[in-house]
């Protein structure tokens, strides 16, 4: 199965639909030849601004763009500029939602399914599960982080600024 990434220039994308259809037979390094191929369409075209807004206890009718009555001004620019993730499995506490977004993996999977990670709590999100900042910074991406944690706080290696975050 080729897998189609939409690039500015048609003669590379040709060139990633042809590469990632001749890894299929690789078959273990088609995600080394994918990584990079994709490392090189970034260095080709100008790299997208990512946000990721993780809002906890925020509603499908609580945004502008979904009920009018809401006034989410802000927002909504952001929303209609860019790309709207809806369809998301979230928990209903912060800890295991995080861990989810940030991985791409269940929080099963972390290990982090069941609460939240408190400040004096001895744990964290593994340090061996790599988590979105540390691919973006990968990607040459300046990574910053407002807000909520609570992926660890009692050792430095749960630490947003070691997992992939230049500011915190």
């Amino acid at each position: 199965m080729a897998a189609v990434y939409r690039i500015q220039s048609s003669g590379l994308l040709l060139s990633v639909v042809q590469a990632v259809r001749f890894t299929s037979i690789i078959g273990s390094c088609r995600v080394c030849v994918v990584g990079l191929l994709l490392f090189m369409v970034q260095a080709v075209t100008c790299a997208p601004n990512i946000i990721v807004i993780v809002a906890d206890d925020l509603g499908y009718n609580d945004v502008s763009w979904h009920n009018t009555d809401m006034k989410t001004p802000n927002l909504e620019r952001l929303a209609r500029s860019g790309i709207v993730l809806e369809q998301s499995y979230v928990q209903p506490i912060c800890t295991p939602t995080r861990s989810a977004i940030m991985s791409g993996l269940y929080p099963i999977h972390t290990g982090r399914q069941h609460s939240v990670i408190q400040p004096l709590q001895p744990t964290g999100l593994l340090s061996n599960i790599s988590i979105l900042p540390e691919y973006l910074q990968d990607l040459g991406y300046k990574t910053h982080m407002v807000g909520k944690w609570h992926l660890g706080f009692c050792n430095e290696k749960y630490l947003p600024t070691r997992r992939g975050f230049s500011s915190f």
